[in-house]
């Protein structure tokens, strides 16, 4: 969430979005020959492979060599090493599916034969199940599954996969074997962790940052008030800051409940507005915390709470750290990858 000066909040940013947006930036940037742009992109990168990873060296290779001193792209078979599989059949219910993705906080893979038909996220749960009050132990996975998902081959470099996300708006990526025998699901942090954590990419984000603003969306404000309940700023500060305020990543325009209402209420507010996160308010109108469609599966479908009486003040985040509009972009930005946020509450400088 972001707040302003008086704690309101008039935005939410998405993690997601704000990555989308500076690969959106670079890539228009440099199209237009902008000299932020083109000073990013003197170094080369090694370690990527394939007609694809051609592409995005040029691009974005670069600028990864000179945030992350050089070191090459990971493959997400390195990423996937060791990590729990979230694969279950088509048989599997709602509710063991839920009790898995809460376990391993991944989105589950649905496999039969030893192929992936399907995959099932934390919005998929929301939005296909709690709002629309399926039996969760009675209703199979595959009711409600998105079928035949887009997958890519574990030698998929972390670069590309961050490209390939950006250009279909993934949040998640399946990763199977060229016989497609599934190896594991990599989502857009699993891919900022891999190449070089909130460090390297403070030098990405603030080169996305200088070059200029190509879109003409407004950011979005909010007649709310309340009180700031704590902002957070990056621990790291050798790099150069970028003066860009939070204003310029142009902030979602916040969803908003009150904390007396139920999850279910919420679960469909959101189903209906396609969001995937909410604002909670107190009773004064004051930002009391947040509740994401993860937190719907991890603190509700896994507790075996109902969704139908369960507060959502009872499983929210409580006063979530937030940032202000005129806050520096960059430092909201590493804020996100250092804390594994993926939305951050935003206020204005009016409430």
């Amino acid at each position: 969430p972001v707040t302003d000066d008086n704690g309101a909040v008039v935005g939410v940013l998405d993690i997601a979005k704000c990555l989308n947006d500076a690969i959106t930036r670079l890539e228009r940037s440099k199209d237009k020959g902008s000299n932020a742009a083109e000073e990013a992109l003197k170094a080369s990168l090694g370690g990527a492979g394939g007609a694809q990873a051609a592409a995005l060296q040029q691009l974005l290779g670069p600028l990864l060599s000179q945030a992350f001193s050089g070191q090459s792209s990971p493959t997400l078979r390195t990423v996937l090493a060791g990590r729990p599989s979230t694969i279950v059949s088509p048989t599997t219910t709602i509710q063991q599916t839920g009790n898995m993705m809460a376990e391993a906080r991944k989105a589950a893979l649905v496999v039969e034969s030893g192929r992936l038909i399907g995959i099932f996220g934390f919005k998929d749960m929301m939005t296909r199940a709690i709002a629309k009050e399926m039996p969760l132990d009675y209703t199979a996975v595959s009711t409600v599954m998105t079928p035949n998902p887009e997958s890519v081959s574990p030698d998929t470099t972390v670069l590309e996969a961050l490209q390939i996300m950006h250009d279909n708006k993934f949040l998640t990526l399946p990763v199977c074997e060229s016989n497609g025998s599934v190896m594991g699901i990599v989502d857009v942090m699993d891919c900022v962790y891999a190449s070089g954590g909130a460090d390297g990419w403070r030098s990405i984000f603030a080169s996305a940052m200088e070059c200029d603003d190509l879109t003409d969306t407004a950011s979005v404000h909010s007649n709310r008030s309340g009180s700031v309940q704590h902002s957070v700023k990056s621990t790291r500060s050798t790099h150069k800051k970028s003066n860009m305020p939070v204003s310029k990543l142009r902030p979602k325009a916040p969803m908003v409940s009150s904390s007396n209402d139920t999850v279910l209420s919420v679960a469909q507010m959101l189903a209906s507005k396609r969001g995937d996160a909410a604002i909670i308010t107190d009773l004064n109108g004051g930002l009391a915390g947040i509740i994401t469609d993860t937190d719907v599966t991890r603190r509700v479908v896994a507790k075996n709470l109902p969704a139908s009486s369960t507060c959502v003040a009872d499983v929210m985040t409580a006063n979530p750290s937030c940032v202000a509009m005129a806050d520096p972009a960059t430092d909201a930005l590493v804020t996100m990858v250092e804390n594994r946020f993926r939305h951050l509450p935003v206020t204005d400088d009016n409430g």
